[in-house]
């Protein structure tokens, strides 16, 4: 609920804020050393393209850098799609029995339990995006806050 901004912000309200009123970020966010990190790939690299004769590139430093946070978010966007593959199929079953002309008490039992799937199906959606969205954010920065460390280091 972002209630954790409410001192900042009441802080911000009596005086203006300071470089010593704002939190201090994370250690694996810092970034020298996310930077550094992803600088000692890039080297990592340029010594590989010298010896094999090619031009350097720095999509494979970032591939090897990032790729584990990349596969975590694979994994959430795997699932994500299975979801919404399988989400159809359940709102189907349930669409046919009010297509039956002389519905059974199974035939409503089995309309109940499709809708109580697709009622966790579409809650397990709205959970995965939301962690998959966040994940994907902070990779980004981390991408982001690594590259700007590199190119003011230069």
């Amino acid at each position: 609920f972002l209630s954790w901004l409410n001192s900042l912000f009441l802080i911000g309200h009596k005086r203006k804020l300071e470089e010593d009123d704002l939190y201090k970020v994370l250690p694996e966010d810092s970034s020298e050393r996310l930077g550094e990190e992803l600088q000692w790939f890039w080297e990592e690299e340029l010594q590989k393209a010298q010896k094999e004769g090619r031009a350097p590139r720095l999509t494979k430093a970032i591939i090897r850098c990032h790729w584990k946070s990349y596969s975590v978010l694979g994994f959430f966007t795997l699932i994500e799609e299975s979801v919404k593959v399988i989400q159809p199929i359940f709102l189907g079953n349930v669409v046919s029995y009010f297509e039956m002309d002389n519905p059974s008490d199974a035939a409503l039992a089995s309309a109940y339990i499709n809708a109580a799937f697709l009622s966790v199906c579409t809650l397990l959606l709205a959970v995965l995006h939301h962690i998959y969205f966040y994940h994907v954010l902070r990779a980004g920065m981390k991408l982001r806050v690594a590259m700007c460390h590199m190119i003011y280091k230069k």
